[in-house]
């Protein structure tokens, strides 16, 4: 029979604790948990329990990284107490029942739920609301201590008495994180780039002094649809973008990148924490205003303002730039800080630019017109008017964008244009403060 000791790990731990753990944490909701642990044990074979584990563990992950010792068995028990299961192994056995507004009763425990209580006593069958309940019990000597917590245990093997020291490896759900990006927009060219991480800790428990690592990319999951590209095609000097990145290393992990935080962080459960990744960073944007349509579409309103960043080092960035939210507010003396908008934006690699749309301009209005269509058998052709007006008063940049499907020309028009695709052309133009436009041109498909 081999002699197994059985170390419990209350009193036998020495630096195996729920502290100092490195989090690698996915934009999935889930993460990886590196946990230091470390027990005293006897030559030959010991029994050790770790039980300081998070709600969400993927059961089928963990694993020991220790030396000085083999593992012969690893097990997990969530075989956990709870009131409804103890007294379901109680069936037949005699207890106690003490309505609220009533007397003790005693009897034999038929059936129990959460919702109620069946018992057999001497005057029949009685029955129970469990939330009319004042306390229901045995008095059973037998008393085994319970398991509130799940637990992971180890059967060791030690040619010697040692301290053996090492990992548990494992990983869990509830835990996220997102790029929140503070945007302060100072002039029509120039801003102040603020960059923010919030991780969520939604799982029971809390990790103190931990070692926070971000993964920014996407992880393969089964059946998931894949995140809308970032539309691409902006920079800062290697000191402006080292001071960036001070409170953050960025390396690559495979085809991600992963954000270590150079500082340790208490991750409390239930609690977002919100981190400064890097800035403020003083970069650059080009602005226009947009209106978009497709062939026969009539409209007036205020055109979408958008701002275009370039991922480079002369732009005051060269880094790469996590997706995530940009909130965006303007500034100036008179008006101090105000709201302006949001967007989404995508992973912008170095190099590659990135659209934000901050909302709608109040004093620049577009207004499109079909002054004419001409359908026939085998061809089609309309002519388009579009019309933009420029209350404010500075200069602007305009960009006409119209969608037109099929095999098409344009011909007769009044501004130059740039096809950029199979169904798209570009009409760019600038207004003088206070100045409107016509654009005109005729577009004709044909087909057998």
């Amino acid at each position: 029979m081999k002699n197994i000791l059985f170390i419990l790990l209350i009193n036998f731990v020495l630096i195996a604790q729920s502290e100092d753990a490195t989090l690698t944490i996915y934009k999935d909701g889930t993460a990886m948990v590196k946990q230091p642990v470390g027990w005293s044990i006897p030559s030959g074979y010991s029994y050790v329990t770790w039980s300081s584990l998070p709600n969400g563990i993927y059961r089928d992950t963990p694993f020991l990284n220790i030396e000085g010792a083999d593992i012969l068995s690893q097990r997990f028990n969530d075989n956990i107490f709870t009131g409804t299961d103890f007294f379901k192994s109680m069936r037949g056995e005699e207890i106690q029942v003490k309505p609220k507004s009533g007397k003790l009763v005693k009897g034999t425990l038929l059936e129990i739920s959460s919702a109620s209580v069946t018992i057999s006593h001497q005057s029949g069958i009685m029955s129970f609301n469990r939330g009319e309940l004042e306390y229901l019990g045995n008095k059973t000597n037998e008393l085994s201590l319970p398991t509130f917590n799940p637990f992971l245990s180890w059967d060791l093997k030690s040619k010697s008495d040692k301290i053996i020291k090492g990992e548990l490896v494992y990983r869990t759900k509830n835990f996220s994180w997102n790029t929140v990006y503070r945007l302060k927009v100072l002039n029509e060219e120039k801003g102040e780039l603020i960059a923010e991480a919030v991780i969520s800790n939604t799982s029971d428990m809390s990790f103190d002094n931990s070692s926070l690592k971000l993964v920014e990319g996407n992880l393969n999951r089964y059946n998931e649809k894949r995140p809308r590209p970032e539309r691409l095609n902006r920079p800062m000097t290697m000191a402006a973008q080292n001071d960036a990145l001070s409170m953050m290393d960025k390396n690559e992990l495979g085809d991600y990148h992963i954000y270590a935080l150079n500082e340790k962080h208490d991750l409390g459960a239930k609690e977002n924490i919100t981190v400064r990744m890097y800035g403020p960073l003083d970069i650059g944007y080009s602005k226009k205003y947009v209106f978009e349509n497709s062939e026969r579409r009539q409209k007036e309103e205020p055109l979408e303002v958008q701002l275009t960043m370039n991922n480079a080092e002369s732009n005051g960035l060269g880094i790469s730039l996590p997706g995530g939210k940009v909130e965006m507010y303007a500034f100036n003396k008179a008006n101090g800080l105000e709201y302006i908008g949001a967007d989404n934006m995508g992973q912008v690699p170095k190099g590659q630019s990135t659209t934000l749309t901050s909302g709608r301009a109040f004093d620049v209005i577009g207004n499109r017109k079909v002054l004419n269509y001409d359908r026939q058998r085998k061809s089609e052709e309309a002519v388009i008017e579009i019309k933009v007006t420029n209350a404010r008063n500075e200069d602007i940049d305009v960009l006409l964008i119209e969608h037109i499907n099929g095999d098409w020309i344009i011909k007769d028009e009044s501004l130059n244009y740039q096809k950029k695709d199979a169904s798209t052309v570009h009409f760019p133009l600038s207004l003088n403060a206070g100045e409107t436009k016509n654009v005109y041109y005729t577009y004709r498909k044909e087909w057998k």
